[in-house]
């Protein structure tokens, strides 16, 4: 029941960030954790979300994010069995001293986003790779056991 409440949630984003955006103002975020407590965390406007596929193969489920500009150092990935969330922050600054002028330019990127999986998977097997911009997760299900009827006695 608590899924079906978490998809309402997420429609009910969707169509206040198409409002606000609409308007032409970005708005705070508000993003739940997806935990059965109902947390929320309030993610700024600022932050991007990288654009995700999700593939899931009969062992895996295997989530690619486009996070260009990043190294490997700048991304956490954290991963439960029925959830993945992504962040990352970096900065750069750049000085030039020359005769008559100093030129500086700072740079900062962060990047967010948390998805629930579409099957259970083992968070303590999941492999991670990060090459030209693009983060690969590969995460292997966990075995579903089959059912097992009960007899009542």
């Amino acid at each position: 029941m608590v899924e079906k409440w978490d998809e309402f949630r997420r429609f009910e984003e969707m169509m206040n960030d198409f409002f606000e955006n609409f308007r032409g103002r970005p708005r705070r975020r508000m993003l739940t954790s997806g935990g059965p407590s109902g947390e929320r965390s309030i993610v700024p406007a600022e932050y991007r979300e990288p654009f995700i596929d999700v593939i899931e193969t009969e062992k895996a489920v295997i989530a690619t994010a486009e996070m260009p500009g990043l190294e490997k150092k700048d991304i956490k990935i954290n991963v439960t069995d029925d959830r993945l969330e992504i962040s990352a922050e970096t900065s750069s600054e750049e000085k030039k001293e020359e005769k008559g002028y100093v030129y500086r330019e700072r740079s900062s990127a962060s990047y967010y986003r948390a998805i629930s999986l579409p099957s259970p998977v083992n968070p303590d097997e999941a492999k991670a790779s990060y090459k030209n911009g693009v983060l690969e997760i590969t995460m292997p299900k966990t075995e579903i056991k089959e059912k097992k009827q009960i007899d009542i006695e």
